[in-house]
């Protein structure tokens, strides 16, 4: 079936909203063990009605999953977060004509950038999208039960994944949990500390309400486990080490979950490390990431990995053999992500876009051990990823020593993955001595992005601009 929500559109925190549409090109349908898109019906649904049945309920969330994967934050698309925090950071080397996307590689960001616009427009879009929908299933009195707990747990954790990204790249934000127009027009900043308590306030929430399963075969939609190794990841990056230290080992111990042997097998679908993937939207397809960081002959007309990232790995690194492709003419050598291979339709989708897996939770654990005093459990699940990808066992025995190794490890296992590297040198405080040396435009002020200027001059409540901009 077509669902209307009446509306006008939704792009931003701060236009003035009373009514909000989403139109599908293509509707989701959950089945009890498919994920399938299918063409729109005929029939049509007032925004009032989608939460009179939870069939429709269920639609309108997997319209949220969707916009996730064509456009967001975690996006594969050239245009998406993964690409354009790579390029941040130092995993992408910059090849190719002008473009604003140079500006993320180079450190030359203007407020008027229109990808920076995406970064903040296409977030607060599916938070909108998703407060509506939290909205609409605890007003309603047809979806209730286990139905009413997933959708709603669902919508807190993928309020808080947004978030996440938000508060990351920008810093101070809005944090909208209501689609009241009045509100929202006028709505002014979130301090951090707080946006980030808000965060655990939506995934602990979550977490009381979904349950330990998958609601379909594929690992597609948030399950208790995808709350928790998020936790871990938020409790990591506010530094409340017991925390993370807690869920990462829940999420470890959770025979759900398993080490995939062989890297090259580590990006397949129905790979056991994964705790939440993108799925390709239609049977056959694959990853966006396979065709944005795709080209066959240099120099590229695109973003290539960075030299440096290609020589941090050790020779025997079996990650540099299986997820990096050389490409070399006369001219010369360029490196590309080959994490996903399948840049064309195939019978069955091969791969899925994996933006939760399980060897992130060892860092994590790793990481905390680090900074709870016990250097031999971090040494321990170091050598989880390393003996992996055929490396072995790490010489790091000191806190500092093993902070190091942990942070190259991350750099190592997740280049070109949902902003890992950039937030990863953010967070610990190593952005400039990494990327001033290699990024012209570098400026202490590049630890936050600016706001969007077209923000600013729609709600003057946004202001100041981030300082330096």
């Amino acid at each position: 079936m077509k669902i209307i929500y009446n509306h006008t559109r939704f792009s931003t925190v701060n236009r003035y909203i009373r009514r909000f549409t989403v139109a599908f090109i293509f509707l989701f349908i959950f089945s009890c063990d498919d994920f399938t898109e299918v063409d729109m019906p005929k029939s049509e649904l007032t925004g009032v009605a989608v939460y009179q049945d939870v069939a429709t309920a269920k639609a309108a969330l997997a319209d949220i999953y969707a916009r996730l994967r064509e456009s967001g934050v975690a996006s594969g698309v050239s245009v998406g977060g993964t690409s354009l925090m790579a390029n941040y950071s130092d995993d992408m080397d910059f090849y190719g004509p002008n473009t604003v996307t140079e500006q993320f590689n180079k450190h030359t960001m203007l407020p008027s950038n229109t990808n920076l616009l995406r970064l903040w427009n296409v977030p607060y879009g599916e938070i909108y999208a998703i407060n509506a929908l939290i909205e609409g299933v605890q007003a309603s009195t047809a979806i209730t039960g286990e139905d009413r707990d997933r959708l709603l747990g669902e919508a807190m954790f993928l309020r808080a994944f947004n978030y996440f990204y938000l508060v990351n790249i920008f810093g101070d934000i809005p944090y909208v949990t209501t689609t009241d127009y009045q509100i929202n027009a006028v709505i002014t900043k979130t301090p951090v500390a707080q946006v980030w308590q808000k965060i655990i306030n939506d995934l602990t929430v979550a977490e009381s309400l979904l349950p330990d399963s998958y609601p379909t075969e594929e690992r597609v939609r948030a399950n208790k486990g995808a709350v928790k190794a998020m936790l871990a990841r938020v409790y990591l990056y506010t530094e409340n080490y017991d925390q993370a230290e807690t869920y990462a080992t829940a999420v470890i111990n959770d025979a759900t979950y398993a080490i995939e042997a062989d890297p090259a097998s580590v990006f397949l679908a129905g790979s056991p490390a994964t705790i939440w993937s993108f799925h390709p939207g239609i049977a056959g397809q694959n990853t966006k990431e396979a065709s944005t960081y795709n080209f066959s002959s240099g120099p590229p007309s695109k973003p290539a990995l960075s030299t440096d990232l290609y020589n941090a790995f050790e020779s025997a690194d079996l990650r540099k053999t299986t997820w990096i492709k050389t490409i070399t003419n006369a001219s010369g050598t360029w490196y590309r992500p080959y994490k996903y291979k399948q840049t064309a339709a195939t019978e069955s989708s091969q791969e899925y876009t994996i933006i939760l897996r399980l060897e992130e939770q060892y860092l994590i654990r790793a990481e905390a051990r680090t900074f709870n005093g016990d250097n031999a459990g971090a040494q321990q699940d170091l050598n989880i990823t390393r003996n992996r990808a055929g490396l072995p066992n790490t010489t790091a025995t000191t806190q500092a020593e093993l902070k190091a190794a942990i942070l190259q490890e991350r750099r190592l296992e997740f280049f070109t993955e949902q902003s890992h590297r950039w937030f990863d040198l953010k967070r610990t405080g190593n952005a400039a001595s990494v990327l001033n040396p290699i990024k012209p435009g570098w400026q202490n002020r590049d630890i936050l992005f600016p706001l969007p200027e077209a923000e600013l001059l729609l709600n003057e409540n946004l202001l100041p601009q981030n300082a330096g901009y």
